[in-house]
């Protein structure tokens, strides 16, 4: 029995031996935790990295360095090509070829001046305005400078303009002033000449075409105005919206920093009175909570404003470290709004609703232009000048430029060019009639009469397309007009809904805010003859400046749905509620 024993516990020696063998290092990652647990507590494993031996010293690696592309030189050309992203990083991080060295900070770089979004100081705008408050107009006045969009828009109307030009000019004589002096060898002797023409040309029939794209060049030019005039509509309501929201935040970040201070006060005095022991630890308790809840209002408050005035800076398109401040008197003054006039003028004013009926008359034109070049094309030609040729002196220089004689004689040209298209082939027919002078080769000069004819077969296939694209493009346009028209209807609805219910609202949250003073001025009274704790006071106070808010919300929603309702309209000051 005995050396059964020793048998079993020897072989367990063993086997134990050969499984720390065979386990090797990992054996150490197991450590045993014999100590008491707690209740109630989970219980974690810790479990050991297990041993290794300490690593060689490895030598620190260099960044690549990039190789010497001649392309690469011009850090802008790599900004804007952005081919190579590692270069590019490096320029904007200034990060050199040969990487950081040790102890070496990054710091971002700065982008090239011509790859930079523009962006305008306050004080390059109006001087002396450090420590003024902005009005709205202010507001407007440098936002429209240094709006992108409407800098583009400006550059449009003049280019509208030129095409105008151009269209009319096309209507008008085309004339080319020539003027020549030659010199050559012909059978063995030098001869000099001059020639100097007018040549010109008159559309007489052309089925339309020109007359049409200069009535369509003129509604373009009128289209890219109201393209101007939209695109001001929709950035003024931009910065009504954000300038009213910032005197909203500005409003409610004074009521809190008040209710904040009355608050720290009436915690202070509630502290001192606890240290005495005048009230209980509960009360303590409560108005400590109420005056964590008036701090995070606090900060919340300060952020909204620190948002509200970046969205006014960037609406504006100025520099986000200058300082701006505005009015924060949001009084409005109620303006009757009647939906069917303020639609009926929508109709009328709306920039897009101008846009879009415009666009039908320009395709409406276009349709001409593709079915005037189906008629025939009439086009009058012809030349007048002065020219002679004759044979230079024997002394003259050969290759050498001489004045030829003075006494020059007429020739001329006149003649008459006809083109008619059809089924996608044109045939022209020119009728010429035309007097030359005499070269030193002939002794007189030469008369004739040119009649010609040609055929042009299938150079005009794309005329039959235009004609087909031209009435997608104006059936496309009477649609758009259609939709514009429901969308201009549902905004004026939904702007007009949206005021009525501001109205309400501004109504409701006054009334709230009288009746919430009245029953804070009721607290106080019972918190004199000690009926109520300073917990109820401090929870009248709280409730008071939450119904302020919302009296500053609802007006700064009549400012904006009053706003909206005047882009709806396409007139920035349709209604006035100041």
């Amino acid at each position: 029995m005995n050396i059964s024993k020793s048998f079993i516990f020897s072989g367990l020696i063993y086997s134990a031996l050969i499984f720390f063998l065979l386990a090797g290092d990992a054996a150490f990652a197991f450590t045993f935790n014999f100590a008491p647990k707690k209740k109630n507590q989970p219980q974690v494993e810790t479990v050991k990295q297990p041993f290794k031996p300490e690593a060689a010293p490895v030598q620190k690696e260099e960044p690549p360095i990039l190789p010497d592309d001649p392309s690469l030189q011009n850090p802008q050309e790599v900004l804007r090509s952005g081919s190579n992203e590692i270069m590019r990083d490096r320029i904007i991080l200034n990060i050199p070829r040969g990487g950081l060295k040790d102890g070496e900070k990054l710091t971002l770089g700065t982008m090239p001046a011509d790859l930079q979004t523009p962006v305008t100081k306050v004080s390059e705008d109006k001087t002396s305005r450090a420590g003024q408050i902005y009005s709205l107009k202010d507001c407007i006045d440098i936002a429209v400078k240094n709006h992108l969009p409407l800098q583009i828009a400006k550059k449009s109307v003049k280019l509208a303009e030129m095409r105008l030009f151009e269209a009319r000019r096309n209507m008008l004589p085309s004339a080319t002033i020539d003027y020549q002096e030659y010199h050559g060898i012909i059978t063995g002797q030098a001869y000099i000449g001059r020639k100097q023409t007018i040549e010109g040309q008159q559309p007489i029939f052309h089925g339309g075409e020109l007359f049409y794209t200069v009535k369509q060049s003129e509604v373009n030019l009128e289209i890219t105005k109201n393209d101007y005039n939209r695109i001001r509509n929709e950035l003024v309501l931009q910065v009504k919206k954000a300038y009213y929201t910032l005197a909203k935040a500005k409003g409610n970040l004074r009521m809190q920093r008040d209710l904040s201070k009355e608050v720290d006060r009436t915690f202070d005095m509630v502290t001192r009175q606890a240290d005495a022991s005048v009230i209980s630890k509960i009360e303590v308790m409560n108005v400590n909570s109420q005056a964590s809840q008036v701090k995070y209002q606090l900060v919340s408050a300060e952020g909204d404003l620190s948002i509200a005035e970046l969205i006014l800076k960037q609406a504006m398109n100025v520099d986000t470290k200058d300082e701006i401040d505005v009015k924060e008197n949001l009084e409005f003054k109620k303006v009757t709004v009647d939906y069917e006039k303020a639609l009926l003028a929508a109709m009328v004013n709306r920039p897009e609703m101008k846009i879009n009926s415009m666009m039908i008359d320009y395709y409406n034109y276009g349709k001409g232009i593709a079915k005037a070049k189906l008629w025939p094309k009439v086009d009058l030609l012809g030349s007048w000048g002065l020219a002679k040729e004759e044979i230079a002196p024997e002394d003259a220089i050969v290759g050498e430029a001489l004045d030829a004689d003075q006494k020059l004689a007429a020739q001329w040209y006149a003649g008459l060019k006809v083109g008619m298209p059809f089924w996608g082939t044109t045939g022209e027919y020119s009728l010429t009639k035309e007097h030359w002078v005499p070269v030193v080769s002939t002794t007189h000069g030469t008369d004739a009469t040119t009649m010609e004819f040609k055929f042009k077969i299938l150079d005009k296939l794309d005329s039959l397309s235009e004609q087909r694209l031209s009435d997608i493009d104006f059936d496309k346009a009477r649609q758009e007009l259609t939709k514009i028209k429901q969308d201009v209807t549902l905004e004026v609805k939904e702007n007009c809904f949206n005021y009525e219910k501001a109205l309400i609202q501004s109504q409701t949250a006054e009334n709230k805010v009288k009746y919430q003073s009245s029953d804070l001025e009721l607290v106080k009274l019972k918190r004199g003859l000690d009926e109520a704790q300073d917990s109820n006071v401090i929870d009248s106070m709280i409730k008071l400046a939450q119904e302020k808010f919302g009296y500053l919300q609802a007006l700064a929603d009549c400012h904006i749905s009053l706003a909206s309702i005047n882009k709806a309209v396409g007139i920035e000051d349709y209604y006035r509620d100041e």
